[in-house]
């Protein structure tokens, strides 16, 4: 499968350059770190400009084991990797120099505010948004640590993980999903000439495709792979971008995400450090055709969460270390649940109009069990959610939409309740 140029030339960009981004316990420098109160931290990351720009360090932050700190020196400068960029709040980043992704659940505006251009009066046509089904890439860590049997079990991780993919493939099959697979590193030793090549990961194993066609070939696949050699993360998730970009391009409608499957920290492939490895989810997720990186975890103490920050899927699943296969299982049916894709087909234009005004489309919050609504504002597009704390909505492409996006802390706004999408009305605008 040919590698889509943007997302291919990444890898190699990063490598020559040495960018390093921030992120979220990295061993690597943070960026706008925000002084040394406790184990907290709050990061914010750079533009796209020169290196030793500035940063101001956010308010507070949380740290790796859950505390929160307040930051000592809140306005005191920190070295930046491009451009200028403002810390956020806790749990926040900030993406191509426009100011920080809240990532926390933000509520949207009360109905009766119409005070941002809302047309509260108008008496629109109302109808459940539906979830953009999902077509998910697996990309599955195949290390020698694989091998580790499992604490109270005369199971290995790897076998347990079979287990938990079998469950996945057959349970979900009939149901709107579709997946692919693909494993890291190759060779099973350490070979770099060959694990550490990004364009031989764009080569899925098992290309996506319904369950019901690629789930018996994912269960054969995981059986007939062992575990062996080193972590070549960097290239893994750059090659699976690229295939997963691909193929977004051809199936629009849909939602693509890769979902990355490791236990341990890079260690091949010059040892490339967490916050490129962000950088590289980051890139797929702002730009067209938006892929975004799941990210799960079987360590408890290596921390992806920053990669799947930065990949839009706001934190990395963690895996049980007693019931890996149980737990893992679990977080495969949750990432394959369409509404934490938090994207949204465009509905249709109201009977008798041959074509949707783009202008007048509102998206409608009603949480579970309360009778009041809440708007969420229409934005430019994601970077806008940078500055809006009402959370917010735009189009996948302004020009030609087919889908209705949302910003991270309204997506995590949304794990209970229902969305509406009323069509006809002039809806409350955020930052432009």
């Amino acid at each position: 499968m040919p590698r889509t140029t943007p997302l291919a030339s990444i890898a190699a960009t990063l490598a020559v350059a040495g960018l390093l981004i921030g992120a979220c316990s990295s061993s690597a420098p943070d960026v706008g770190r925000s002084g040394t109160g406790g184990s907290g931290e709050s990061s914010a990351r750079g533009g796209s400009g020169g290196t030793g720009g500035s940063a101001q360090g956010g308010t507070s932050g949380k740290g790796a084991s859950g505390g929160t700190s307040n930051a000592t020196g809140g306005s005191s400068n920190g070295t930046s990797t491009g451009g200028s960029a403002t810390g956020g709040s806790a749990n926040a980043t900030s993406s191509g120099g426009s100011g920080a992704y809240p990532t926390n659940a933000c509520e949207g505006l009360a109905m009766d505010n119409g005070g941002q251009g809302g047309d509260q009066a108008c008496t629109g046509v109302a109808s459940e948004a539906e979830p953009v089904a999902v077509d998910l890439f697996i990309m599955m860590d195949r290390s020698i640590s694989m091998a580790q049997l499992v604490p109270g079990t005369d199971l290995t991780r790897w076998q347990a993980l079979e287990q938990a993919v079998q469950d996945f493939a057959t349970s979900t099959r009939g149901d709107d999903i579709r997946a692919g697979l693909g494993f890291f590193g190759l060779t099973g030793g350490s070979d770099d000439a060959i694990d550490c090549i990004q364009s031989r990961y764009s080569e899925p194993v098992v290309p996506i495709d319904t369950l019901d066609q690629s789930g018996p070939a994912i269960v054969s696949a995981m059986n007939d792979m062992a575990p062996g050699g080193l972590t070549p993360t960097g290239p893994a998730l750059a090659g699976a971008l690229d295939y997963a970009a691909s193929w977004a391009k051809d199936h629009p409608g849909r939602a693509t995400g890769v979902v990355l499957v490791s236990d341990g920290y890079p260690t091949q492939c010059a040892e490339r450090s967490l916050s490129e490895i962000a950088a590289i989810a980051e890139q797929a997720h702002l730009n067209a055709p938006y892929v975004r990186t799941y990210v799960i975890g079987l360590d408890a103490e290596f921390n992806l969460d920053a990669i799947a920050l930065s990949g839009g899927t706001h934190v990395a699943f963690k895996v049980d270390k007693g019931d890996i296969s149980g737990s893992f299982s679990a977080a495969l049916h949750n990432v394959a649940n369409t509404k934490l894709a938090c994207e949204y087909a465009l509905p249709p234009p109201p009977a008798g109009n041959q074509k949707l005004d783009l202008t007048r489309v509102q998206v409608i919050y009603s949480t579970a069990g309360d009778a009041s609504n809440e708007e969420i504002p229409a934005l430019s597009g994601i970077d806008a959610c940078a500055n809006s704390p009402n959370g917010g909505w735009y189009y996948d492409n302004p020009s030609a939409p087919m889908s209705i996006m949302v910003c991270p802390c309204t997506c995590a706004r949304f794990d209970a309740g229902r969305v509406d999408v009323r069509v006809g009305c002039r809806p409350a605008v955020g930052p432009r």
